[in-house]
């Protein structure tokens, strides 16, 4: 008499389909953003195979893992997470029709809509750059651009960044990847110019101004409400700021020490001039600062009237800055302009932690998609950090979540360990076992793994 028996076809089922319940902020995040439905809205679907928002959530998930793309699939603890083929993900962000900068707009605002109230004169918008050096000529439109940090020319990507800034949050909105005309190869991607990869190359081919006026004009369309542009001296020309106050944004920037006149009690004089002239023996100590200056209001040729503030640390050292509201206090000015530092933070936590300019592709498509990335990532970190009622630098949470999914991978990965232990124990274990009883057991093992995973984060 045979009286070998074994666990039931709906028991094994069972088994295979039991996960742990651990969640993680990021994927609350996720839920509560309705990802899905805004990569729907942005054209970012498949029409088969592995799940969108699955692949999206892995792509985030990358410098939580402290992986690169390269590594999922030689990582024991990722076997059971990356279902999908390498060619799936490389085709993800390969994609030339994928409208990426719909998607982050789309996250940013909802983030923003979030935060609730702020009043006008919290809210500004603020614009720099950034190089990101690159060692591949093949690489599509890299660049030469010259890195004032080292005073010589780099072989680069160019990152133009527009960000949000609420007076207590930085929120990345836009950018454009930006080439010159020094180029290694000239080579493109032959691809259909109506899809979106297409505008995006197009694009890296203008004027830097120019992209920056684009990207200001697309935040004004977007219901982007703020009361000032903050620039650095680069972008500081009379042309640009009179097209901005057309868009509907004041500015507030560092100007150089050039040639332009500026219109004062009927004269026109250079900064130099102005400083020697009239600025240099009005100034006065500023509330709030140990700095000395002044304001001057004069007039450009394309801007009209606009207010100038002549600062001066007390020593042969002075700088000015420009203000479209002629009315504004010397120590508004400054403290505007120091909040220019937020998108110089964002730059560094996004190379530093979020892997900015890390991918390994010489495809421009890859390259929109992967910063794009970045600016979600950063805007998740910003979402849970409002959740949480919290202000500051966002690196404390990144490595907290990044020690929280770890130890969620590591407790997924041991669980289906144990899902091949009970089924491959299956004779042994069947006998005199009831669903119920094997259920009550499958829930003490799930917990004892939960418990001992949260034992092993606090500690970290």
């Amino acid at each position: 008499m045979n009286t070998s028996k074994t666990f039931s076809l709906s028991m094994q089922k069972q088994i295979q389909n039991t996960s742990i319940s651990m969640d993680s902020e990021i994927n609350s995040a996720f839920r509560e953003l309705k990802f899905r439905s805004l990569l729907r809205r942005s054209g970012i679907v498949k029409k088969r195979g592995y799940d969108t928002v699955g692949l999206m959530f892995l792509f985030v998930l990358l410098p939580f893992l402290k992986r690169k793309l390269t590594e999922f699939w030689s990582s024991q603890c990722l076997e059971n997470q990356v279902q999908a083929q390498k060619e799936t993900y490389y085709r993800f962000i390969n994609h030339e029709r994928f409208n990426w900068r719909k998607l982050v707009y789309f996250i940013a605002m909802k983030v923003i809509a979030r935060r609730g109230e702020t009043a006008l004169k919290d809210k500004v918008l603020i614009a720099d750059d950034s190089i990101a050096p690159k060692t591949g000529k093949d690489i599509e439109l890299v660049s030469w651009h010259f890195d004032h940090k080292t005073n010589r020319s780099v072989l680069s990507n160019c990152y133009l960044q527009l960000g949000y800034h609420d007076g207590a949050y930085f929120y990345p909105l836009d950018a454009v990847l930006s080439t010159t005309s020094r180029r290694p190869s000239t080579k493109m991607r032959d691809i259909d110019k109506r899809t979106c990869g297409w505008k995006r190359r197009k694009e890296a081919l203008e004027k830097k101004t120019d992209a920056l006026l684009e990207m200001v004009q697309r935040a004004w369309d977007q219901g982007v409400d703020a009361s000032f542009l903050l620039f650095d001296s680069w972008f500081a020309h009379d042309a640009i700021i009179s097209k901005v106050y057309s868009i509907g944004y004041g500015v507030i920037c560092r100007v150089k020490k050039g040639n332009v006149k500026y219109a004062y009690q009927g004269r026109e004089y250079t900064l130099n001039q102005l400083w020697e002239r009239a600025a240099r023996k009005q100034t006065v100590s500023l509330i709030g600062s140990d700095m000395k200056g002044v304001c001057l209001n004069v007039s450009l040729p394309q801007s009209g009237d606009v207010r100038l503030l002549f600062v001066t640390d007390r020593s042969k050292n002075w700088q000015v800055l420009l203000c479209t509201d002629l009315e504004m206090e010397a120590s508004q000015i400054l403290s505007y302009y120091a909040r220019r530092w937020a998108i110089e933070v964002f730059f560094k936590d996004a190379k530093q932690m979020l892997y900015m300019a890390k991918e390994q592709s010489n495809n421009f498509d890859a390259l929109i998609a992967c910063h794009s990335l970045v600016m979600i990532r950063y805007l998740l970190l910003v979402y849970i950090l409002g959740k949480r009622q919290m202000t500051g630098p966002v690196g404390p949470l990144f490595r907290e979540l990044s020690d929280d999914q770890n130890v969620l991978v590591v407790a997924q990965s041991l669980w289906e360990k144990v899902k091949e232990l009970l089924l491959g124990s299956r004779q042994v274990l069947c006998y005199g076992i009831e669903p119920d009883v094997m259920n009550y057991i499958l829930d003490i093992i799930e917990k004892t793994i939960i418990d001992q995973m949260s034992i092993a984060s606090a500690k970290l």
